[in-house]
């Protein structure tokens, strides 16, 4: 069942919660980030938008999916409330948290005719998930909704944005309990749940749970209504908001950041409450995005810390990439060690991180040398679940053997769904019929053995600088 999260002015006089003065005034309207001239496509799945209340220089063309025929405009007030946080509402008088925004309105909650409610189901909301990637080319999907189950359809939809490169945050839900909301509680999903009005815990309406990635004002926020007056909401729908347009904040001053660069970013500038650490209630803290923009700031400036990485090395961009996306962080704070072999389970825990640490499905562990406290058991599972690799025999995995140049092709040609290699490969016709061949033919076709200016020897152990190249490469190559 599809949920807003929205709250309710007499529930939330229930839970008796008051502002400071003070923290009032700081949260009734959002700072504006906007500083770049890069236009960030945000597609808001929602009840659609009121073009009265939003400019029309922060809309783009959408598609209702509840009502054949019918236009985007809003008929409900919660995708309206949602996108003024996001980008503001003139008409209202609403500086919203990235007023470059380009919203684009996906309608999966509506009103017919009779004023009667009409709701998507969980693989509709999937498709329009792949929709917001494939068709309407958005950066960001904001999903100020959820539902209490984990179908297949929207886990793979969420999979395929982050391949995708595009970022979905979405809500921890007003239940006040620990019920975790989808698609919110993937571990690829950002998920937001609400700050209280003292910031030293989550409001009462938020849910607690193990998705809940950071906190962000979502009581008493001021936000534009279909009329495009202003108007006060609660809920951690528009604690998405708020993230959503954060993320578009950052993205403009990076546009080469990943979903998953972006995640930690925001997970690592939060501000600490509750417990230490990450807890269920606050997920990494309070979000800040002045520390997070400083932050990025701050790294793009920095140099290279290996000096055995050198300005003209063939791999150093891969490098870069490699560190800057918490993929490696070198054998040593100073050296990268180009040349030293990779271990399998290394390789696997390279891959997964560069796939954005999706959470693997599979529970079952099929080897006997891999155990749940080791830092690559949960990259094994989602290998041996995608089908990149089974193993060195059906009950182990050799996680401490050395991955050759075989084993690291064929790991990234079965990462992409083993794709035909569309073409003709000569140093693959001269391997003769192995495991390997068909995606050593793809790499080949592709440039991989180029980038990385080498031959290709099967059986020869791949060295870090190579596996970096081919991981970087890949990402640049399609299924």
């Amino acid at each position: 069942m599809f949920t807003v999260f929205s709250y309710r002015k007499d529930e939330y006089m229930k839970v008796r919660v008051f502002f400071a003065a003070i923290l009032a005034v700081m949260l009734f309207t959002a700072p504006s980030y906007a500083a770049e001239p890069e236009s960030i496509r945000i597609a808001v799945i929602d009840t659609g938008i009121s073009t009265v209340a939003i400019s029309e220089k922060n809309l783009d063309e959408g598609c209702n999916y509840i009502l054949s025929g019918a236009t985007t405009e809003d008929t409900v007030g919660h995708g309206t409330a949602v996108a003024a946080i996001i980008a503001g509402s003139e008409a209202a008088g609403i500086t919203g948290l990235y007023p470059e925004a380009v919203l684009v309105p996906l309608v999966y909650y509506s009103k017919n005719g009779n004023d009667a409610a009409v709701k998507g189901d969980l693989s509709m909301l999937a498709q329009i998930i792949r929709d917001a990637v494939d068709v309407y080319d958005c950066r960001i999907i904001n999903i100020s909704s959820g539902a209490r189950v984990d179908t297949p359809d929207l886990r793979d939809a969420v999979a395929w944005a982050e391949q995708r490169g595009v970022l979905v945050v979405s809500c921890a839900g007003n239940d006040g309990d620990g019920t975790g909301y989808y698609p919110g509680a993937f571990s690829t999903v950002l998920c937001a749940g609400a700050v209280n009005s003292t910031e030293d815990g989550s409001a009462l309406f938020s849910n607690r749970h193990s998705g809940v990635d950071l906190l962000a004002p979502g009581i008493k926020l001021k936000t534009a209504n279909l009329k495009g007056e202003a108007v006060t909401v609660n809920g951690t729908s528009y604690s998405t908001a708020w993230v959503s347009g954060a993320a578009a904040a950052l993205l403009a001053i990076d546009p080469t950041l990943t979903p998953y660069q972006l995640r930690q970013l925001l997970r690592n500038t939060a501000r600490d409450i509750c417990d230490e650490g990450y807890d269920e209630e606050s997920g990494w803290g309070v979000m800040d995005l002045d520390a997070a923009i400083a932050k990025l700031r701050a790294e793009s400036g920095k140099q290279l810390p290996f000096s055995d990485v050198s300005e003209g090395a063939y791999y150093r961009q891969a490098v870069e990439w490699a560190l800057k996306n918490g993929i490696t962080g070198g054998t040593t704070s100073t050296t990268f060690s180009p040349d030293m072999s990779c271990t399998r389970a290394q390789t696997v825990a390279f891959l997964w991180r560069s796939a954005g640490c999706p959470e693997p499905r599979l529970t079952e562990n099929p080897f006997i040398d891999v155990a749940e406290t080791d830092y690559f058991y949960k990259a094994v599972l989602w290998a041996v679940e995608k089908e990149i690799t089974s193993g060195t025999s059906d009950t182990t995995f050799s996680p401490s053997e050395a991955c050759n140049e075989a084993q690291i092709i064929t790991f990234l040609w079965r990462s992409k769904n083993c794709p035909d290699p569309a073409g003709r490969s000569r140093l693959a016709a001269g391997l003769g019929e192995h495991y390997y061949t068909d995606a050593v033919a793809w790499a080949d076709i592709h440039g991989f053995f180029a980038t990385a200016q080498t031959d290709f020897i099967p059986m020869r152990e791949a060295p870090r600088a190579h596996i970096v190249v081919y991981l970087y490469h890949s990402v640049d190559v399609g299924h």
